[in-house]
């Protein structure tokens, strides 16, 4: 069935008309849904450009050696030849969307960042120290500073689309550039 954005409510909306049970003539409660993603601007490719490709494998490799550390450790393998696999995964997808050759679609196709993860549980927390290792990762490698907003401005949507088991039906929390970097 197609519902057109007049059928679709937020699932916050729970609760907020008065409930209909069922009555001698059938109804249809309105369809739901609890988020909706919000659109990702993919970066220029100056970045790469300037920075290349060998130091945003390392930023990959140094955000995972992190990542494998926190509580989050256990969505890498423990076997560090499975580990560095993974990571050089990682490493092709950020490469091919910061501009460089397609190293990751031709092998692994469409990033399908949710449907990837799946098997893994991230959650809101989860994503947050995802993305919080990545701002440690940039001030540790020292991210030329006249791109880091262009690529926070991509990493911090992007990271809500690994997100596949929600714990609150609250929105989830944004991390703006000016709110982390504290630049106004």
């Amino acid at each position: 069935m197609i519902f057109n954005e007049q059928n679709i409510s937020p699932f916050s909306a729970c609760g907020t008309k008065p409930f209909q049970p069922a009555s001698e003539i059938s109804h249809i409660s309105e369809a739901k849904i609890d988020f909706v993603y919000p659109p990702v601007p993919f970066p220029t490719n100056a970045l790469y450009k300037q920075w290349g490709e060998a130091n945003i494998r390392n930023m990959v490799h140094h955000h995972h050696l992190l990542l494998r550390k926190s509580t989050i450790g256990d969505l890498f393998p423990s076997d560090d030849v499975a580990f560095i696999f993974a990571t050089e995964k990682t490493a092709d997808f950020f490469v091919e969307a910061l501009g460089g050759d397609r190293v990751y679609t031709p092998v692994h196709g469409h990033p399908a960042l949710r449907k990837r993860h799946l098997p893994f549980t991230i959650d809101e927390q989860g994503r947050k120290i995802w993305l919080m290792m990545y701002k440690k990762t940039i001030n540790d490698l020292q991210m030329p500073a006249q791109h880091i907003e262009e690529f926070w401005n991509w990493i911090e949507p992007l990271s809500m689309r690994m997100i596949n088991r929600r714990t609150t039906m609250m929105p989830i929390e944004r991390y703006p550039y000016a709110s982390i970097w504290g630049k106004e």
